[in-house]
């Protein structure tokens, strides 16, 4: 193996090892019969120092390589994100999600990817090493698509996204996802109808995992603009998605079912798409 292919290799090393567990394993079932997604999560830690390098890196080098897999079928999207009010003591500040609709594809996901054709003329070695230079791949997480609201097919043009991390009391997955599909999307798609939402997601950890998992599922609300951010008026959704049911009553089945772990606030930096 020559160095240039060392460098991928080793760059996409957790993914390979996730994907190949995973194969071996059940896909979760999708109780409304949506389109497949799995994401794999990658959290980088980047030095300020180092912040426009990586940045441009991402955008000028990896998103065109990115957009190849698109082309060959391998994989249906990728967004950069920046995770906003971070600091040198956190573990991360940069994020890269990457989706496919096949769990077949997470086998080999660079298969076919030849990066001195995509990028002629360039030293990939070089471009290799300063990726590494220029950040720390923090972990990998790999998740599924358990439930989704947007408008009309689409979110749209979201430009922040709020993670809020959840983690299940034992015992209380059933119950979870129960709450979260019945209770919480039908107020989620009222947020949507009155604009102040532009989509939301429920997504099941599925790679690293077990009892001492920080968290077992994440959701994401998504939003057009850093103005809604806030602004979601909880009372009007709820009286419309479930009128004449008692709200802290619903809302108590919730919390019996998870506690809320954390929320971070990611803003969309780059991002390609299958059209």
């Amino acid at each position: 193996m020559d160095k240039k292919q060392n460098c991928l290799m080793k760059t996409m090393l957790i993914t390979l090892v996730l994907a190949f567990v995973f194969a071996c394993i059940p896909m979760p079932g999708n109780a409304q019969n949506e389109p497949t997604v799995f994401a794999i999560v990658d959290f980088m830690k980047v030095k300020p120092s180092q912040e426009a390098k990586y940045v441009d890196l991402e955008k000028n080098v990896w998103k065109p390589m990115h957009q190849e897999r698109i082309k060959q079928g391998k994989i249906t999207g990728w967004i950069l994100y920046k995770i906003l009010y971070t600091g040198t003591s956190d573990p991360y500040n940069y994020a890269t999600v990457t989706f496919f609709d096949k769990p077949a594809n997470l086998e080999d996901p660079w298969a076919g990817i030849d990066a001195q054709k995509i990028l002629p003329g360039k030293d990939i070695d070089k471009l290799m090493n300063e990726t590494g230079e220029a950040r720390d791949l923090v972990k990998s997480n790999l998740i599924y698509r358990q439930d989704e609201v947007v408008p009309e097919g689409a979110p749209g043009d979201v430009k922040y996204i709020e993670v809020d991390y959840m983690k299940v009391k034992p015992g209380k997955d059933a119950a979870y996802l129960d709450a979260e599909k019945t209770i919480w999307a039908p107020i989620h798609k009222e947020f949507v109808k009155a604009g102040t939402r532009a989509g939301w997601s429920l997504w099941s950890q599925v790679f690293p995992g077990g009892a001492g998992a920080d968290y077992q599922y994440v959701t994401a609300n998504y939003y057009p603009d850093f103005s809604k951010i806030g602004m979601a008026d909880y009372n009007a959704a709820f009286k419309k998605a479930h009128p004449g049911k008692d709200m802290d009553a619903l809302g108590k089945k919730t919390e019996d079912t998870r506690d809320l772990v954390r929320s971070e606030l990611w803003q969309v930096v780059d991002m390609v798409m299958k059209q």
